[in-house]
């Protein structure tokens, strides 16, 4: 279990779990063995995938406690108990497509989101599609740092801001918090001197230039 799984975790409020993407279903068994969730699904995309999954929960022995399934996304997973979806180590934008494809995510489940690339689309896309960011942990994981968002169907409290989109609910009271915060402002620095040295969309330049200056 690395830093990003741990924190997936810790933001899971409920007692069946559902994991896409769970690669070799590290995440299910640390929440079963660990008394966080009384049951859970591990998904993957194919059977390949899914094997190394089905592997290692069988040698912990927790197959009566989680059920593997192939499923694109959650296309072929029913909501029945499942309280927590966690969808982790994927790009913002298959994160949102995934969430757009699964009507009974509306139904009260606690979403739990790590995008590994343009979490600003992905924010910007829960925003335009009703859904709320509740909180918003960052996490250390080699020498990259990511966020994690708690997520739920209900209406933001908050407005759509250039910085919400690039920067979140990060807050910079941690070391964790303190390098995602300068991480996303490093690339939106890079970003905007890319833009006003190319003479291209150099209004937008200037606006993440400034946006960047502040967590430098």
């Amino acid at each position: 279990m690395d830093a990003r799984l741990l924190t997936c975790a810790r933001l899971c409020s409920g007692d069946v779990l559902c994991d896409i993407g769970t690669d070799h279903g590290y995440l299910p068994c640390y929440m079963i063995e660990n008394k966080l969730c009384k049951k859970a699904y591990a998904c993957d995309i194919a059977q390949g995938p899914l094997s190394s999954a089905v592997q290692h929960i069988s040698e912990r022995g927790l197959s009566g406690q989680i059920k593997t399934i192939v499923s694109d996304g959650l296309d072929s997973v029913e909501k029945g108990d499942i309280t927590d979806v966690v969808i982790a180590g994927m790009g913002g934008e298959l994160i949102a497509d995934i969430i757009s494809r699964c009507v009974w995510l509306k139904e009260g489940i606690n979403l739990v989101l790590q995008p590994m690339t343009k979490p600003e689309l992905l924010r910007k896309w829960l925003y335009e599609n009703g859904f709320c960011v509740k909180r918003e942990l960052a996490c250390i994981s080699g020498r990259f740092v990511y966020s994690v968002m708690q997520v739920r169907y209900e209406k933001p409290g908050h407005q759509l801001t250039d910085e919400y989109l690039h920067y979140g609910f990060v807050a910079p009271d941690t070391d964790e918090g303190r390098r995602y915060l300068k991480d996303r402002s490093n690339k939106l620095r890079t970003a905007a001197e890319g833009m006003i040295k190319g003479g291209k969309k150099t209004d937008l330049g200037q606006r993440l230039l400034e946006l960047s200056r502040l967590y430098e």
